[in-house]
């Protein structure tokens, strides 16, 4: 592990330590009011606190949440994060219970959990969003602007819509497809707006840099055509063999 990665995972338990602190003291506000959420704690809930603290941190690492890069955070991670705070939460419970800390309120104990569920997925989500808009400002190789149409709205090609826009340097323009029942449709804020043939006209080409081919159920003779429509536009095109086999959404 580098340096770099050494020092970032140190800033993410530094980061996720705050965020379960505040989350505590944000349910002792909700559970009891302002007047009332310190003076009515016990003595000893700033060590519970600690071994709280210690109890996320401790789940975070075994369900792997803390291996997840936050730019890439996703709804695999964000189910590891529900399994890590729900855990975290009940094995606090119980070793509180168990060493007979009566005085730390039960339902700080319950709302505890779904404080940490939502603020930490909203800290890594936040990340994202910010690392995502200010690679794309930056320009770099990587993420090169990439304006794309796709042809085709059917399940595999709407999946794949859903995980390229706006990633990665992605931006889906607009999808089209024979099928006249879905136009209108639309797939992660862009709409289904024609048909294949509508790929010549300069109002639907206008801005656009790729075309991806996402039509894997239809026959041979139907993809060829439709490749053909899309070499004509001279842009780079990009067939979708098939979603999930590519390391790169599918696309070959």
């Amino acid at each position: 592990m580098s340096t770099l990665n050494r020092v970032g995972r140190a800033y993410a338990v530094l980061i996720d330590s705050v965020v379960v602190i505040g989350c505590w003291h944000a349910a002792y506000l909700f559970r009891l009011g302002f007047e009332r959420w310190q003076p009515e704690r016990p003595w000893y809930d700033d060590f519970v606190l600690i071994g709280v603290v210690a109890s996320y941190l401790l789940a975070i690492a075994v369900f792997g949440v803390s291996r997840a890069l936050w730019r890439f955070f996703c709804l695999d991670d964000f189910r590891r994060l529900i399994i890590s705070c729900l855990s975290a939460g009940l094995f606090s419970v119980c070793w509180i219970q168990l060493s007979h800390l009566l005085g730390v309120s039960r339902a700080v104990l319950v709302l505890h959990p779904f404080f940490c569920i939502l603020a930490l997925a909203l800290v890594r989500m936040s990340y994202r969003l910010i690392w995502e808009h200010a690679s794309e400002q930056s320009g770099g190789p990587y993420y090169e602007s990439k304006r794309a149409i796709v042809l085709g709205a059917g399940e595999s090609a709407c999946r794949m819509v859903a995980a390229i826009h706006r990633h990665q340097g992605w931006s889906v323009l607009a999808i089209l497809d024979d099928d006249i029942a879905k136009h209108g449709l639309r797939v992660s804020g862009v709409g289904v707006q024609g048909c294949i043939s509508d790929l010549l006209l300069p109002h639907v080409l206008a801005g656009a840099t790729h075309v991806l081919v996402a039509m894997p159920e239809a026959d041979r003779v139907e993809r060829d055509r439709v490749v053909e429509i899309a070499k004509s536009t001279g842009l780079t095109v990009l067939l979708m063999s098939d979603v999930g086999s590519m390391p790169d959404y599918g696309l070959s």
